[in-house]
């Protein structure tokens, strides 16, 4: 083109003249470039500086006979350059009718300024649209100059790049930009998602500015523009990079000669041919191994959730608590089985209290594990703590009651135990002083009825007709401590295996109410015994044992004015029964439905096992006994036995 003829033209009378003249070095202009938007000033694909603005800058230089440097910056750093030193030149948009502290040359191009926002999104046409809303403003724009001397009410987020603030705006951080109108054109094809909001919100020039401080060469650089209007090179320069409004875009390598660029895209096409053909085959061998790879993790992932659902199975279906805790008491996971047990008003209540971060803490410094016993609402609790990581330990919530319960009455059996065997030997020492004293009653009778006949005095005969009642009475006292005696040493034996022989109920019954004597003395007894009771297959002691149960819980549950016992026994359908009736507290139904089950007892506080009805259950169930309970509140209790007769 022309132009560039006489750019070549000029460029050559300035080396003559450079030639011919001194050897000191030409003045060097600088050209602030401070943004990166076609047609104005950008870096192309080779990185060189290129635009409308570039190639004014360097018609100016060349004009001139200066050399000139492109330096890329920031705006702000743009016009501090400018105003601070020499022969320095930049392109800013101004407002319209905005005065400026640095000195213009003439204008270059019009413009205006619009809000963008999110597509979908309202319209802004003013500045009241916008009233407390986030945007972003280009610093040292047109914009900005405006916004100083003209506040709005908005929310300025101020960024260095008009870029910057359209990638703000698709993250939504800001809710509008508001930038010149060229350079933000090339923004919406790069962001598609924005748009524009609305009609201009002002309008503003682009002009070639340079310092005031020097104003020889500011006038020298309006001697050029002015030229250039004149001579049509600035239309030329306008057209060829503004032209109808579309962009100018440098593509670098690919230049004027079609031949040779459809050459060397038709190589390059081959190329990528062999390229695509060599991918293709190692991308299908890399499927193929993929897919293996992706069936053998298919297979493990689903055997670990076969084993994690396994395992979790098994902690889910475990009787105690299980929970991770971190150091801070964070409940990281449980199985569900008593979380409530942790919270710090129930440990609270505990006896003893117990301190969960004391415990936690005591685990993850000490190398061994933790654990602790307590009483909450009336049941035994173990806590255990395990350490599994330094983040992490395993805490184990177990209730302890039943096997507590368990060890007390193991340690009571043994103490009992230990008392039968102690009555034992308590009772055969003392059969020796109650077998003299019946051989020393029995010679004293001897004695009497000696005197009786040898003497005639009349006087002896109410004398000795006292001490013989007196005899008697301590005959037949020791008589009965003998019989106490054997039954405590029959009571006593251990009696594992059940000896069944026919046995007379009514003897059971009577011997019963011997071992519970100091029991029903305090009581009104009502003992109704058939005279004529058939036979009973079965082990005496152990329903001496059942019957001495029931003696004494019916003895314990009476707490009336007038306790009364009635024990009686007798013939129904071909069955032996026993009764044994009180008119006690009574049972409530809860209590009757559990009253067989082992360690069941309303009598805890008092030292109550739950092992008394158990125990008579499973011996009445060895001697095919029914066993029959009535009982109501405030009433009374009625236990009835029913035996087969043998007889």
């Amino acid at each position: 083109m022309w132009y560039k003829g006489m750019q070549w033209f000029y460029r050559a009378l300035w080396l003559c003249a450079a030639v011919s003249s001194s050897p000191v070095a030409a003045p060097q202009i600088t050209f602030n470039v401070h943004s990166n938007t076609p047609p104005f000033e950008w870096q192309n694909e080779a990185g060189e500086e290129v635009g409308f603005n570039i190639e004014l800058a360097r018609y100016i230089a060349q004009q001139l006979h200066y050399d000139i440097q492109i330096r890329r910056q920031t705006l702000t750093q743009a016009l501090r350059s400018v105003n601070e030193q020499r022969w320095q030149l930049a392109v800013i948009a101004v407002p319209a009718s905005q005065p400026v502290n640095i000195r213009a040359a003439l204008p270059l191009l019009p413009t205006y300024v619009s809000a963008y926002n999110q597509r979908g999104d309202g319209n802004a046409n003013d500045w009241q649209a916008l009233a407390s809303k986030r945007v972003a403003i280009k610093q040292g724009s047109s914009v900005a100059m405006y916004l100083a001397q003209t506040p709005q009410p908005i929310t300025i987020v101020p960024v260095v790049t008009n870029e910057l603030g359209f990638e703000l705006l698709r993250q939504g951080k800001v809710d509008y930009v508001v930038s010149e109108f060229y350079c933000s054109r090339r923004m919406l094809t790069k962001f598609p998602l924005a748009k524009t909001a609305g009609n201009p919100l002002l309008y503003s020039q682009f002009y070639l500015i340079s310092s005031n401080k020097d104003p020889e060469f500011a006038a020298a650089v309006n001697g050029v523009l002015k030229r250039s209007y004149d001579n049509g090179y600035f239309d030329d320069l306008l057209n060829q990079w503004v032209g109808f409004g579309k962009e100018k875009i440098e593509l670098g390598q690919v230049r004027n000669n079609f031949f040779q660029g459809a050459l060397i895209t038709a190589l390059i096409s081959s190329m990528g041919m062999l390229i695509t053909l060599y991918i293709s085959l190692v991308l299908r061998k890399k499927t193929k191994r993929l897919k293996r790879e992706l069936v053998n993790r298919r297979k493990a992932e689903a055997e670990i959730k076969r084993v994690s659902a396994q395992f979790h199975s098994v902690l889910y279906g475990l009787p105690h608590g299980v929970c991770l805790l971190a150091p801070d008491q964070q409940l990281l996971w449980h199985n569900g089985k008593y979380p409530w047990v942790l919270e710090p008003q129930q440990l609270a209540q505990a006896q003893p209290a117990q301190q969960l971060e004391q415990l936690l803490h005591t685990t993850f410094t000490a190398d061994t594990s933790q654990s602790s016993e307590f009483t909450l609402h009336n049941k035994r609790w173990k806590l255990e703590l395990h350490r599994i990581s330094a983040d992490m330990l395993a805490l184990f919530i177990e209730d302890y009651t039943e096997q507590y319960e368990l060890k007390q009455t193991s340690e009571l059996s043994a103490r009992l135990a230990s008392l039968g065997e102690l009555s034992a030997g308590i009772a055969h020492e003392i059969n020796n002083p109650v077998g003299l004293i019946t051989q020393s009653v029995s010679l004293i009778r001897d004695l009497l009825e000696d005197l009786r006949f040898s003497s005639k005095d009349k006087a002896l005969g109410p004398l000795l007709a006292e001490l013989d009642y007196s005899c008697e009475s301590v005959d037949e006292a020791s008589a009965r401590i003998a019989r106490i005696v054997r039954d405590l040493k029959n009571f006593a034996q251990p009696g594992l295996d059940m000896a069944s022989k026919a046995i007379n109920i009514n003897h059971v019954v009577e011997t019963a109410l011997r071992l519970t004597h100091n029991n029903v003395k305090r009581l009104e007894l009502q003992l109704t015994l058939h005279p004529t009771l058939p036979g009973v297959n079965g082990d005496e002691l152990q329903l001496q044992l059942v019957l001495v149960n029931f003696i004494q819980n019916a003895c314990l549950a009476m707490d009336k004015a007038t306790p009364r016992l009635n024990i009686s026994t007798g013939i129904e359908n071909d069955s032996v029964y026993v009764i044994v009736a009180d008119n006690g507290c009574g049972m409530d139904q809860q209590t009757l439905t559990r009253i067989r089950e082992p360690f069941f007892t309303t009598r805890r506080s008092e030292g109550g096992t739950g092992l008394g009805l158990s125990t008579s259950n499973r011996i009445l169930t060895e001697h095919h006994a029914q066993w029959q309970i009535r009982s109501r509140l405030g009433t009374g209790t009625e236990m009835k036995l029913l035996f087969r007769s043998v007889g």
